[in-house]
């Protein structure tokens, strides 16, 4: 028995020294997992982004206000114009 057969991993032995190598069923893992993959995630994506983003868009501008109003409040030209009433 020789040692140019191929087994799993393709070992090869030289003086005590094994050499490893990956076997040809794992380097391909992912194989075609990107193509179709990421052309129907973004088809689907932008679909979606129709009822998805005007409420964001609402929600963050809503948010960005309030923040404001909040610091406006708690500043001392609200504080004057007001009478020094909280």
């Amino acid at each position: 028995m020789g040692l140019d057969h191929k087994w799993f991993g393709n070992l090869s032995r030289q003086n005590g020294y094994y050499e490893h190598q990956i076997s040809p069923f794992q380097q391909n893992l992912f194989k075609g997992f990107f193509n179709p993959g990421a052309k129907k995630f973004a088809f689907r994506l932008g679909r979606q982004a129709l009822f998805a983003l005007p409420p964001m868009a609402f929600y963050y501008y809503l948010s960005q206000w309030a923040t404001e109003t909040n610091n406006h409040y708690h500043t001392k030209a609200y504080l004057k114009q007001h009478g020094g009433e909280h």
